[in-house]
């Protein structure tokens, strides 16, 4: 018995030691705190601190353009570090829509179907709506289309799309049918994923709507040419 004694206390020190982890105290009260919770707190943790090293990385990085930008104004390098500055300019127009831009990629052409109705049939099955074209971007989208334009308007992140009649609006302008879809990426993936056996111009084409793609090498679409201003979002 006198040598169970040691291994019964320590035994009572080890649950002392797990109920000691498992409750918190908060205002006198005892709050019972889960080791899945004392994770995900952990997990939360490391993550703002990974967040706040970065945005450390961010500042030090524009600091020291600043003072490269400082340092050389009034030197010969300066029209060099001017010249930078408009080529990234050029690049986040061009990221953000408002540059023109050209490469590989599709021509898709969509428009009313001309076969006859079955008894009783809507009309709306075979015509051309607003969703179609949105989808179809969707679809584009998602096979890594860099650049998209629809009748030449330029699809950005303020494009909306939305029927009006018998025609559609695109970016403010009404536009009729056929609608030409143009997007510069991989062409051959493009065009596979809407024409395959569940794809949305496979969908259309079984409707009765024409649908088309072609692969182009040398596409140029246009920028978005429409108002930039924005109301309500700020800078932080």
């Amino acid at each position: 018995m006198k040598a169970a004694k040691p291994l019964v206390g320590a035994f009572c020190f080890l649950i002392g030691l797990f109920l000691v982890s498992q409750f918190g105290v908060t205002e006198g009260q005892s709050v019972y705190v889960s080791a899945k919770a004392v994770g995900e707190y952990s997990t939360s943790i490391e993550s703002e601190k990974r967040e706040i090293e970065n945005i450390k990385d961010r500042i030090s990085d524009a600091e020291e353009q600043l003072a490269k930008y400082e340092a050389a104004q009034g030197d010969d390098d300066f029209s060099e570090i001017t010249d930078e500055l408009v080529d990234e300019i050029s690049k986040y127009k061009m990221f953000s829509g408002y540059e023109t831009v050209q490469g590989p990629g599709v021509k898709v052409t969509i428009d009313d179907g001309t076969r006859a109705l079955y008894d009783g049939e809507d009309i709306n099955v075979v015509l051309v709506h607003d969703v179609d074209i949105i989808m179809i971007i969707n679809d584009l989208k998602r096979c890594g289309a860099e650049a998209i334009s629809v009748n030449g308007q330029r699809i950005v992140d303020r494009t909306e799309i939305s029927c009006s009649g018998y025609t559609v609006r695109i970016n403010g302008q009404v536009f009729a049918r056929p609608f030409v879809i143009r997007a510069i990426g991989d062409g051959k993936r493009m065009s596979a994923n809407l024409l395959s056996y569940e794809g949305y111009g496979t969908l259309l084409k079984t409707y009765g709507v024409q649908f088309s793609v072609e692969l182009a090498e040398d596409i140029v679409i246009q920028g978005y040419a429409g108002p930039a201003a924005y109301k309500y979002m700020t800078n932080v």
